[in-house]
């Protein structure tokens, strides 16, 4: 299984992107080889397959006596994806003549799979707001800051380049969100986002673009550096670098993420979760959800409803009515509650202590 699944990512690597080849390997590495790689190929029955994947769906012992947690219904998908296409893979090259996972596949949760999908994790606005208060005052966390404001995913931020800080014919400020960046056993990938609509501009509040200017100073200083290997503020030059000007490393970051919700005082959550706290904040906060789903960079405006909908409840409360409510609409009568036109909020960003975003963020494709 091991040489059909490696030779199957080999075949493929000049057709993947960047980011599926890192994926897939991370895959294999992480969940294939250490429980399929030794078994024949010929050998792996549909039988075989499930109890796998039912392997998958508990904790299990990891790289260095670690434990492993269970592998969601989404990442379990992926793996039956990849060895569906080794397996393919080897029976066109006349090596194998049954594909087993043609049969087996993760068993979903609505149908009693053991893995639910993870509860969004996010912060509380007021938590979120110590958060930014402590990671505005750490030059190695102005990244997860500037992640709060804008809802980028961290691959996202860390592409950024001084070329993509642009303005619009009005002035105002904007990042143009078109790379990703993500890195894995020492290597660097780039590549596009996701889906088509990750491609997108974000405007910057006041306190992101705050942040934007806060780099550009460091940068433009540590620059002088004698041993600084990077590109300073061209074009091309990484808006969030590492003091001696290299690109920060997402795991860098995520060690930074640690140190700040520590010292914030907070619940020490992934950066991702910073994106989920910006979806949530937006929603509960009455935003119009197609402008949050394009900020965002999600393909439909139903992915963000569905991500988002813990943030509804309190909204729901006052939607009912009556029949004299109707008949009451056509004599001039105010609607009922829930039934009025819909408004967007006149607040801006979240406030935090030390500073207040000026304006509102703003969101759209470009």
């Amino acid at each position: 299984v091991g040489e059909m699944v490696t030779e199957y990512m080999r075949s493929k690597r000049a057709t993947w992107a960047d980011r599926t080849a890192w994926n897939n390997e991370a895959l294999y590495t992480r969940h294939i080889a250490p429980h399929l790689a030794p078994l024949k190929a010929a050998g792996v029955d549909a039988r075989r397959l499930r109890e796998y994947f039912e392997l998958l769906s508990v904790a299990r012992p990891g790289e260095e006596g670690t434990i492993r947690p269970p592998l969601g219904y989404s990442g379990q998908r992926q793996v039956h994806v990849l060895l569906h296409g080794a397996y393919a893979h080897a029976i066109a090259d006349g090596l194998l003549r049954d594909n087993p996972a043609q049969y087996a596949r993760p068993l979903s949760p609505s149908k009693g799979g053991a893995v639910k999908e993870a509860k969004v994790k996010h912060f509380e606005p007021e938590d979120l707001a110590r958060f930014v208060t402590v990671a505005l005052g750490d030059r190695f966390a102005l990244p997860l800051a500037f992640l709060a404001y804008t809802g980028l995913r961290i691959g996202e931020a860390l592409a950024l380049t001084w070329g993509d800080v642009r303005q619009d014919d009005t002035g105002a400020h904007y990042v143009s969100v078109s790379k990703t960046r993500s890195e894995f056993e020492g290597k660097y990938y780039a590549g596009g986002p996701k889906t088509s609509a990750g491609v997108r501009r974000v405007y910057l509040s006041g306190d992101a673009l705050g942040i934007v200017e806060d780099m550009k100073g460091r940068v433009a200083r540590e620059a002088r550096a004698l041993k600084y290997q990077g590109a300073g503020l061209e074009d091309t030059a990484p808006v969030f670098p590492s003091v001696d000007g290299r690109p920060m490393r997402q795991d860098s970051l995520r060690a930074v993420m640690r140190r700040t919700c520590e010292a914030a005082g907070v619940e020490v959550l992934s950066p991702h979760a910073l994106r989920h706290s910006t979806g949530t904040f937006l929603i509960s906060r009455g935003e119009d959800p197609v402008s949050v789903a394009a900020m965002l960079g999600h393909a439909q405006v139903s992915t963000t409803l569905n991500i988002y909908a813990h943030a509804l409840p309190g909204k729901l409360r006052g939607l009912g009515y009556e029949l004299s409510d109707l008949r009451g609409r056509g004599r001039g009568r105010a609607a009922p509650a829930g039934l009025e036109a819909p408004t967007v909020p006149d607040g801006g960003p979240l406030e935090v202590e030390g500073g207040t975003g000026e304006g509102k963020t703003r969101a759209g494709v470009s």
